[in-house]
């Protein structure tokens, strides 16, 4: 995209934004406003209609998105996962025919992950697949999911079958017609309303050669694919709110609105440190990603090391802690008449309320046990194998 065109962006963004955060976007102009500037097209490789994005453009992009609006970004980050778990794990010739549809068409890929009684463990499914003969049928609740409401197709994540353990999943892919998409109604969430975020129930039943199911199985592709674009991309959604409060802090300050204090100078300089310290993990996991995958690993095998999960793992954590920390100490510095005020002039309370669902997305508390189970798998206890100090000239390490 041009500057031009992500300038557009942004004012059309920012021209909604209060209005979809009142009332949750029932009518779509998020996703909308995403199709009409091609964004659903972004990770579908250019041979097949698509701009051909990768993941630091990707990144880039969710910063500008979420900077204006952190809902909005959040929601195009999930669609953009669902399009790249097809291009990197799908079978043919599914990959290539729902690819071509999506550049075409600007389809809203929904993802189904979340379940009645399992948390957000993403990892594991209840709902089991149902083979007969040369199709699948199914039967799903899911408590989330964002766009739901306008999405055109899904993946939902499934237990192989009703005998497999809860750990066997697979994901099937269903436009809307295959799978009885039913919108049980909105949720009237503090924040993120801008993503859409609807409950809905599902039964369908698809052909078979729309399960995608690689070797690996789910896991490998949510260490390859879903987990690296979901929480690096999120993160710099909210990096980029957090930038975006502490602009309208300090602009507040240069006009003398906000009286220059040694105190508000210390809150304004620890805000800032808390998001430039998630800024520069999201800097380094980026790094580290085209370190593991450029050369003769272009396959992603070594994406599936404990040490660079750790790193994803941390990325979201991180951010996600630290970004709601400095727009909490932001508004607390603006106080009560320019920062918790809804007409106060600033958007510091809606960004706050955003960015308070952000350690809640896939659970910090889950993200550290997973963590921590890998670092006892991790022989080499670095965090970075590319990038890190130990790659530094006369750091001693060659392994």
């Amino acid at each position: 995209m041009t500057p031009a065109d992500l300038d557009a962006v942004e004012k059309e963004l920012a021209d909604c934004a209060r209005d979809v955060d009142a009332d949750g976007d029932p009518e779509g102009r998020v996703v909308s406003l995403l199709r009409s500037h091609r964004l659903l097209a972004h990770q579908v490789p250019e041979e097949l209609g698509g701009l051909g994005g990768g993941l630091t453009e990707l990144v880039a992009l969710a910063h500008r998105i979420g900077g204006v609006c952190p809902g909005a970004g959040v929601l195009w980050v999930m669609h953009c996962q669902q399009v790249a778990i097809l291009r990197d794990h799908a079978p043919q010739p599914l990959r290539d025919r729902v690819l071509r549809e999506v550049a075409a068409r600007q389809l809203l890929l929904g993802s189904v992950t979340t379940e009645p009684r399992k948390g957000g463990h993403v990892l594991t499914a209840h709902a089991a697949a149902r083979v007969d003969g040369d199709t699948v049928a199914f039967r799903r609740a899911a408590p989330v999911v964002s766009g739901g409401a306008h999405a055109d197709a899904f993946l939902l994540s499934l237990r192989r079958a009703p005998d497999a353990a809860p750990d066997d999943v697979l994901l099937v892919y269903a436009d809307r017609t295959q799978c009885g998409a039913t919108v049980l109604g909105p949720l009237d969430l503090l924040g993120m309303r801008a993503a859409g975020n609807v409950a809905m129930e599902f039964e369908g039943r698809v052909p078979a050669g729309q399960v995608i199911d690689p070797e690996g199985g789910f896991t490998r592709v949510t260490m390859r694919t879903l987990a690296p674009l979901g929480h690096l991309g999120w993160a710099a959604c909210w990096i980029g709110a957090a930038r975006r409060a502490l602009r309208q802090v300090v602009e507040l300050l240069r006009a003398g609105t906000l009286t220059r204090t040694d105190s508000a100078y210390h809150a304004l300089a620890r805000a800032r440190a808390r998001i430039d310290s998630a800024e520069a993990l999201v800097l380094a996991a980026l790094g580290e990603h085209r370190g593991l995958t450029e050369g003769g690993d272009r396959d992603g095998a070594r994406l599936d090391s404990p040490a660079f999960q750790i790193l994803v793992n941390n990325v979201k954590m991180t951010a996600s802690q630290e970004t709601y920390a400095a727009v909490d100490a932001l508004l607390g510095l603006a106080g009560l008449a320019w920062g918790y005020r809804r007409d106060g002039g600033t958007d510091l309370e809606l960004l706050f309320r955003d960015l308070r669902a952000a350690p809640l997305m896939y659970g910090n508390d889950r993200l550290a046990g997973a963590s921590g189970r890998l670092a006892v798998m991790d022989r080499t206890a670095q965090s970075f194998r590319g990038t890190g100090l130990d790659s530094l000239p006369g750091g001693g390490r060659d392994d």
